[in-house]
């Protein structure tokens, strides 16, 4: 096919469809921003031009298409400007395009129509356009959005040879009076080719600025909403709309309600019997769904022990990523007299409820006598009543904490405050339990502790997960060896071993060959199976000691013990035709070479560090690469 200018016109116009396809999914995906809608609009044009200027070739109305071809263009590059200013949050210069848009389809309209000029039309055409262009990297160049400045620097970089191309057109153009008719192909076939190459610039920026600032937007959003959520001394609970699910408590919910963060999630108020009477709740959502919001509404709430709290509650309508959801904001206002009045009233609800309760609850004396042990305690702990009434709760006691852990522990609940925190106790039958322990001073109406109330939760199996999230964080997900920080800590440490027993080590780097173009001309699946793949042949080689772990995308490093120097290069080589060796495809059998290249050094044992180990493997791994890759290369 031959590359004339009615072809890249339809590659032009094909291109800018692309382009608005593009547009219209971002818009799906991503939150719309000021300006994006004008930025679409920017796209359709372009596409119309390319349209518009391919169908004269074939049209009786070539002239008149061409017209409307190159207005089209003006008005996709003078969207963009609009799209530009309001998506920076920068103000939009309209007297100046105002001016300029006068300019242009004055001396556009006297040059096609009355003058018939074709020169001087082109020279309107090229200048209009080049100041708009020189415009619109300006308005790139001086915005305040850091979010986003990568991007529209390499976009108003790219506006500079755009504008200067259109300016050397018009003067060429007005010097030449378009004689030149070849002359004039040329610069008609490069504007469309630069146009071509501004779109897919421009749709690549696009994409990365609105990721770039919705990113940001969300990150920046969810920290202050983060920070207000956590350290707000009211309790703050969010719940979907319109089913009533509870997402997401603090923690001055859980010690207001008594109800756990795992066992609020997902149930409403009304499984929870929040609300003491249903009057109270029917009242608050017919403001809410009346006004959006409430403030300070005066209700009686229920704890999970079914103690009736006064507190005002405060309530926003929020939207959130195509959700509905309701922030409620709690304070307490009932008197310390009326809950222990309340208290004293419903003792044998209490009662109930500590028997009921999923939750361990132990009461003792002053004296440090268990008096009362709920049937979830026993249960959870092995003993019969009988067997706790009396004795002190250090039967319990694991070793685990140290006596500065206890002396904390007596000094608040004694001074009357509440006391918590993570404990690891013992059962009957010997058993290790992680559990969440709240301690109250229970105070007669005098102010003085009469009693000591424990309430325990069995956190076992969330200690269990953050012990597997910490193996995590020290592993890499890929591989399943260690990853950079966990290999730089255990390579530190190792190494201090070695100099106390003077033994041999050598430190390699290893780095495959040319994986950028394996991950960019077959996937990155192929290409995190290529990293696979090396990975299982490089721990072929390690034994007892040595230590690998993958420090960078395709780099891999190793510290092997033991051996000498001359066993350590020859390894490395055979490492090195192993992998080449290796039988690697694609899914359409095509065989992709896998190779690396490994730079080798060895430890002394009187100068060396790890960072000096790293910088010396690191140049020859340079070396290895500078002489052709697939090999290893030594310093000593």
């Amino acid at each position: 096919m031959i590359l004339d200018i009615p072809t890249i016109a339809v590659v032009y116009f094909y291109i800018s469809f692309i382009q608005v396809l593009i547009m219209l999914f971002v818009f799906r995906i991503i939150k719309i921003y000021p300006g994006m809608n004008y930025l679409l609009f920017s796209c359709i044009f372009s596409a119309v031009c390319g349209l518009l200027y391919a169908y004269q070739y074939i049209s009786h109305y070539g002239n008149l298409l061409v017209f409307f071809s190159n207005i089209s263009f003006y008005f996709s590059i003078l969207a963009l400007n609009i799209g530009f200013s309001r998506f920076l949050d920068l103000p939009v210069a309209r007297k100046k395009l105002l001016l300029l848009s006068i300019l242009f389809f004055a001396g556009y309209f006297w040059f096609s129509f009355l003058y018939e000029n074709k020169s001087y039309r082109i020279v309107v055409f090229c200048l209009i356009f080049a100041i708009v262009s020189f415009h619109n990297g300006k308005i790139l160049s001086s915005h305040a959005i850091d979010s986003v400045r990568p991007a529209t620097r390499l976009i108003a970089a790219a506006c500079v040879p755009y504008g200067t191309f259109f300016v050397i057109r018009a003067l060429l153009t007005f010097f030449n009076e378009t004689r030149n008719y070849n002359f004039s192909s040329f610069f008609s076939f490069m504007s469309y080719f630069l146009s071509i190459a501004g779109i897919l610039l421009w749709t690549y920026c696009f994409i990365v600025m609105t990721v770039q600032r919705e990113h940001a937007d969300r990150t920046y959003a969810e920290e202050r909403f983060g920070l207000i959520f956590k350290t707000i001394p009211d309790t703050v609970f969010i719940s979907e709309l319109p089913t009533g699910k509870i997402i997401d408590v603090n923690e001055t919910y859980t010690l207001l309600t008594g109800y756990t963060k795992e066992e609020s999630l997902g149930k409403t108020t009304l499984d929870l019997e929040f609300w003491k009477t249903l009057s109270d709740r029917d009242r608050f959502f017919d403001i809410i769904n009346k006004n959006g919001s409430c403030k300070n509404l005066e209700i009686t709430i229920l704890t999970k022990e079914r103690k009736e709290l006064n507190a005002l509650i405060s309530s926003q309508i929020t939207r959130f990523q195509n959700s509905t959801y309701i922030i409620s904001v709690i304070r307490d206002i009932t008197s310390n007299k009326e809950l222990r009045q309340k208290l004293k009233k419903s003792e044998d609800t209490f009662q109930a409820i500590m028997e009921q309760s999923p939750m361990s609850f132990i009461l003792t004396s002053t004296s440090g006598k268990i008096e009362y042990a709920n049937p979830t305690f026993l249960r959870l702990m092995g003993y019969e009543l009988e067997e706790v009434l009396g004795k002190n709760p250090r039967i319990l006691k694991s070793g685990y904490h140290n006596r500065e852990f206890y002396h904390t522990l007596w000094n608040t609940i004694l001074s009357g405050k509440q006391w918590s925190s993570e404990i690891v106790n013992k059962k009957k039958n010997g058993d290790f339990i992680w559990e969440h322990i709240i301690l109250t001073p229970i105070l007669n109406e005098d102010g003085e502790i009469v009693q000591f109330l424990s309430t325990l939760e069995d956190i076992s199996d969330r200690k269990k997960t953050e012990q597997e999230l910490k193996i995590q964080a020290r592993t890499d997900m890929l591989t399943g060896i260690m990853n950079r920080r966990s290999f730089l800590e255990t390579a530190h440490k190792r190494l201090l071993t070695i100099k106390e027993h003077g033994q041999k080590a050598a430190f390699l780097m290893i780095d495959i060959d040319r994986f950028k173009s394996i991950n960019d001309s077959f996937g990155h699946n192929i290409g995190d199976r290529a990293i696979c793949m090396v990975t299982e042949e490089c721990q072929k080689f390690m034994k007892g000691q040595d230590l690998l772990g993958r420090i960078g995308g395709e780099e891999f490093a190793a510290l092997v013990l033991g051996f000498s120097e001359g066993e350590i290069v020859a390894a490395a080589e055979l490492l090195c035709k192993r992998i080449e060796e290796l039988e690697f495809y694609t899914e359409n059998k095509e065989r992709i070479p896998l190779r690396i290249s490994v730079g080798v050094t060895f430890f002394h044992l009187d100068t060396d560090t790890l960072e000096s180990l790293m910088e010396r493997s690191d140049v020859a791994l340079y070396q290895a690469k500078n002489a052709g890759r697939n090999q290893i290369s030594v310093i000593n």
